[in-house]
């Protein structure tokens, strides 16, 4: 495995929301096709708190209180379906749901003064009022929980001798990353649940009570610290994750005027408009073939990244991007007076070594390389580690991800 993959692989992040023996509500949402309706959202108006699924389907929202309440499911292009549930004290209520498609209705034309597109026209408008409210924020608070989690680490660890996994880890020092990447190459399965109290005030963000409640791994206390004190965990301002102007649809990105309106629905009374942007990237990799010769191999990735706009706010509800690779959603909500916050957020970066198609060709061509190439010990090592892996793998793609994603629920917030 190219060592430059590794560091691509370990520097993603994405996420999931803790669990709680309180009263927790779980369940899964599907697909009419009774495929699983990945990354949905599943929102709780009444306590505005939320969280998105998995990409299974699967939710989990602990710590809820006990009585009545309105839960909402939604996914892009499905049709948003509501339940009224109770909880007592205690309990674990499982409620699946399945979404029905929603037909998209293309808005009438646009028309204004300049000829602008009816696209940018929106995102303009969104632009100019975050700035206005970016201004009227005057002090919030929120309990935010989060998730960081890894799979196929243990592959890794495997195949890479630990001669060139310290040589990582020193590199890591380089750009900043020593910590974090070790406690990841240290606990292969790690996957732990922070949770802390984010405050803003005077355009300050400041963090309390920070604590990891839960981990599939034994850590020291000092390893704990490093889980909350790296900073690419979790954005400093919530506001940034659906605003920032720096990001590749904001103001100053390149992709502005490529933006194309695809389409609008109705939801909660407001009509949404949804707004999409397609860029191909080509990646290059490096490989060794059978005959022992390092060969480039070219691939083209297609990124999406859609905007789920409310019309009358100037609001957005939604950022979702896709690739091949990656995957990641954003989803804010009104907290009132024009002003959307984040609630949820989630991403996942995999990189996909080979299918379960590609991995007899690629023991073959391991096999062969083995007999007539000549290789050091390390070498030695490193292929014979990978066949092996390889072997143990067969019938099943070999797929390795990183995950991290947020739950945040407000306990105030104030306007100038």
């Amino acid at each position: 495995m190219a060592m430059k993959h590794l560091v691509n692989f370990l520097s993603f992040v994405l996420l999931a929301n803790g669990v709680s023996e309180a009263q927790t509500l779980q369940g899964k949402v599907m697909l009419n096709d009774s495929t699983p309706c990945a990354f949905a959202t599943v929102y709780l108006p009444s306590i505005n708190r939320g969280i998105a699924a998995n990409e299974n389907g699967e939710y989990v929202l602990d710590e809820l209180p006990v009585g009545a309440f309105r839960v909402e499911y939604s996914c892009m292009g499905q049709q948003t379906v509501k339940r009224e549930l109770k909880l007592t004290k205690g309990e674990t209520l499982v409620n699946n749901e399945t979404l029905s498609e929603k037909l998209l209705l293309l808005p009438p034309s646009i028309v204004t003064v300049d000829g602008e597109s009816p696209a940018h026209y929106v995102l303009r408008h969104v632009w100019d009022q975050a700035d206005v409210n970016r201004k009227r924020i005057d002090s919030w608070q929120a309990e935010v929980k989060y998730e960081f989690g890894m799979n196929g680490v243990e592959m890794i660890v495997k195949i890479i001798p630990k001669k060139i996994i310290h040589m990582f880890k020193v590199a890591a020092a380089v750009i900043g990353y020593r910590k974090i990447i070790s406690l990841v190459l240290d606990h292969p399965s790690l996957k732990a649940k922070v949770s802390l109290l984010r405050s803003y005030a005077k355009g300050k963000v400041k963090d309390t009570e920070q604590k990891v409640v839960y981990s599939s791994d034994k850590l020291t206390d000092g390893e704990q610290k490093t889980l909350y004190s790296n900073k690419f965990l979790i954005e400093p301002d919530l506001f940034d994750e659906i605003y920032d102007a720096e990001k590749d649809w904001g103001r100053k990105g390149k992709a502005r005027d490529k933006f194309e309106l695809v389409g609008s629905y109705e939801q909660d009374g407001k009509t949404i408009d949804v707004l999409e942007y397609k860029t191909v990237r080509t990646e290059e990799s490096k490989k060794v073939n059978a005959e022992g010769d390092t060969i480039k191999i070219k691939k083209n990735n297609t990124f999406t990244t859609s905007l789920h706009v409310v019309e009358d706010l100037w609001g957005i509800l939604k950022v979702e991007k896709k690739s091949d690779t990656t995957h990641s959603l954003s989803e804010c909500r009104d907290l009132g007076g024009g002003i959307y916050m984040p609630i949820s957020s989630s991403k996942i970066s995999a990189m996909t070594f080979m299918t379960a198609n590609e991995i007899p060709k690629e023991i073959e061509e391991e096999e062969k390389r083995g007999e007539t190439t000549k290789m050091n010990k390390m070498e030695r090592q490193a292929h014979e580690a990978y066949l092996e892996q390889l072997k143990l793998h067969q019938g099943q793609d070999i797929r390795f991800e990183l995950n991290f994603s947020y739950d945040i629920k407000y306990r105030y917030f104030k306007l100038k």
